[in-house]
C-alpha cells in the first residue's frame, strides 16, 4: 500500500462509519459500502468474486458528483464508468476456499486523487477483510476402495486392468501410469479421473455432485502378476506336485496299454529345467522336464529264451538216456556175482542219475532267472513342461497356456526315429541313460542355460 493510501486510512480512523463533509463541502464516501464479495462452490474448493455497485455510489451522492437529478441517467453512467476506471482493485485469494478462511479486498488508490479533483469527494479508502462461511460441506470418500486390479498375461505380455464398483459415488473412472509389461514389484501410479483432467477438473466434478475424494493419486506395488519360472525354486509346491502327479498318471495309463513289454517299476527322480537364450514364438520361455526312471521287461524276449534252453536241455537228457541203455546190457553178460555188483552198481548208476537231473533242474532254474534279469532293464521316461508360470492358478489337468511333450519315436524301414530305441523285438519311448536323455535336450536347446534336481 502506498504512502498516501496509509494517510487516507489514518484520516478515515477518526471518521465516522456514514457519508461526511469534509472542508468545503466535500463529501466523504467509503467504497466498501459498495464492495460485494460472493462464493461459489463447496467447502474447500470455492472461489470468490466480487463486483462494486458505482452507479449506486454515484446516486447515493448525486450533488457531490454535480447531478441534478436520478433521471439524468446520461450524467450518472459518465461519473461511474469515470469511478470505475481511477477506483479498484482485487481479492488476495479467489480459488478453493474453505469455510473459516478470510480473504482481503485490495483496493488500489494511486489514481484516486484525479476523481477527488473531478468531484466534490473524499474517498475513504480502506482494504476490506472477508471471512469465508456458510459454504456447503461435501460427503468424503476415498475412490479406491471401489478399485480391484487385475492381471492378464504374463511377464512382457501382462495387462493391468482397472475394475471399478459399481457404487463408487462419482464414476470417473481410473488411470495408470503403467499398464503393459508390469512385473512383480514394479510401482505404479493409480489416477482417479481420466489422463487429461487436471486434479481441479477431478475436484470440482465431484463436487458438483456433493463429494469430495480424499485422495486422487496412489501408488500401487504390482503384485500376482503371472510369469515364466527362471529357476526350479521359482515353481510354487502345489504347481510342483500337480505336474508330478499328473506325469505319474499320464505315464501309468500308457504303461497299462503296454502289449509287447511289462512294467515292473517307475521312480520319479527329479527335474531338469532349461531356460533358452532367447524365446520367440517358435521357442519356449522355459522347459520343466519331470524324468522318471522305468523298469521294465520284454517277455516276448524272455519266452524265446527259455525255448531255446528247453531244447538244450532236451537234446542232453537223450544221450544220456542212451548211454545208460548201453551200459545196462553189457552188463547182462556177466556172471551172477557180477549181476549181483550190477545191482549194486545199477542202484548207485541210478542215484547218480537223479542227482544228475536235479543238478540239471537247478542249472537250469538259474539259467532262468538268469535270464529275467537280462530282460529286465531300466531306462529314462520324461514329461515336459513347456512355458511353466507362478502363480499357477490351474486345477487337476489343467495347465493353460503349457504345452505339454512326452518322448515319441516312430519305425521307418526298420530304423528308428525320434526319442525311442530298440530292445529286442520291442521299441521303448524314451532313453536308454540320462545322459542321453540330457544330450537330447542340449542339442535341440543349444546354449539354454541347465539346472537339474536330480541327484546321481
Amino acid at each position: 500500500m502506498s504512502f498516501m493510501k496509509k494517510m487516507n486510512l489514518k484520516m478515515a480512523a477518526v471518521l465516522p462509519l456514514a457519508v461526511v463533509l469534509v472542508g468545503c463541502g466535500r463529501v466523504t464516501i467509503d467504497p466498501n459500502d459498495y464492495l460485494e464479495v460472493e462464493f461459489e462452490g463447496m467447502d474447500s474448493i470455492a472461489t470468490a468474486d466480487y463486483s462494486i455497485d458505482y452507479e449506486k455510489m454515484v446516486t447515493d451522492n448525486l450533488k457531490a458528483f454535480d447531478i441534478k437529478s436520478k433521471k439524468d441517467e446520461k450524467a450518472i453512467e459518465k461519473a461511474a464508468r469515470k469511478l470505475e476506471k481511477y477506483l479498484g482493485g482485487e481479492l488476495d485469494n479467489t480459488r478453493k476456499l474453505s469455510n473459516g478462511d478470510t480473504i482481503t479486498f485490495e483496493w488500489n488508490d494511486d489514481k484516486v486523487e484525479r476523481l477527488e479533483k473531478k468531484y466534490n469527494i473524499k474517498l475513504k479508502i480502506s482494504d476490506k477483510t472477508i471471512e469465508v462461511k456458510d459454504l456447503e460441506v461435501p460427503k468424503e470418500f476415498d475412490p479406491f476402495e471401489y478399485l480391484d486390479i487385475e492381471y492378464s498375461g504374463v511377464g512382457d505380455n501382462s495387462v493391468m486392468s482397472l475394475k471399478v464398483d459399481g457404487d463408487l459415488p462419482v464414476n470417473l473412472g481410473f488411470d495408470a501410469d503403467k499398464k503393459y509389461g508390469v512385473k512383480n514389484g514394479d510401482k505404479v501410479t493409480v489416477t482417479f479421473g481420466p489422463s487429461y483432467y487436471d486434479e481441479d477438473d477431478i475436484m470440482d466434478a465431484c463436487f458438483k455432485k456433493g463429494y469430495k475424494p480424499t485422495q486422487i493419486k496412489k501408488e500401487i506395488k504390482v503384485e500376482g502378476v503371472p510369469s515364466y519360472v527362471e529357476k526350479i525354486d521359482d515353481i510354487e509346491k502345489a504347481s510342483y506336485d500337480r505336474m508330478e502327479k499328473y506325469a505319474l498318471d499320464s505315464f501309468n495309463e500308457l504303461a497299462d496299454k503296454w502289449t509287447d513289454k511289462t512294467l515292473v517299476d517307475v521312480s520319479f527322480e527329479g527335474v531338469d529345467m532349461y531356460i533358452p537364450k532367447e524365446t520367440g514364438y517358435f521357442t519356449p520361455h522355459n522347459i520343466v522336464c519331470y524324468v522318471y526312471k522305468v523298469t521294465a521287461k520284454n517277455p516276448e524276449a524272455a519266452k524265446e529264451e527259455e525255448k531255446k534252453e528247453e531244447a538244450t536241455e532236451a537234446e542232453k537228457t537223450t544221450a544220456a538216456e542212451e548211454a545208460t541203455t548201453r551200459a545196462e546190457e553189457k552188463k547182462e553178460e556177466a556172471t551172477t556175482t557180477a549181476a549181483d555188483d550190477k545191482k549194486k552198481e545199477e542202484a548207485a548208476t541210478t542215484t547218480k542219475s537223479e542227482d544228475k537231473e536235479k543238478t540239471t533242474e537247478a542249472k537250469k532254474d538259474d539259467k532262468k532267472s538268469d535270464k529275467k534279469d537280462d530282460n529286465t532293464f531300466t531306462y529314462y521316461y520324461y514329461t515336459l513342461f513347456e512355458n511353466v508360470i507362478t502363480p499357477d492358478n490351474g486345477k487337476g489337468s489343467d495347465f493353460s497356456g503349457i504345452t505339454i511333450e512326452v518322448p515319441d519315436s516312430n519305425v521307418f524301414f526298420g530304423d528308428i526315429y525320434g526319442e525311442g530305441f530298440k530292445k529286442g523285438n520291442v521299441i521303448f519311448d524314451g532313453f536308454e541313460t540320462l545322459d542321453k536323455l540330457r544330450d537330447y535336450f542340449k542339442e535341440n536347446y543349444e546354449g539354454a542355460k541347465f539346472e537339474t534336481n536330480i541327484k546321481k
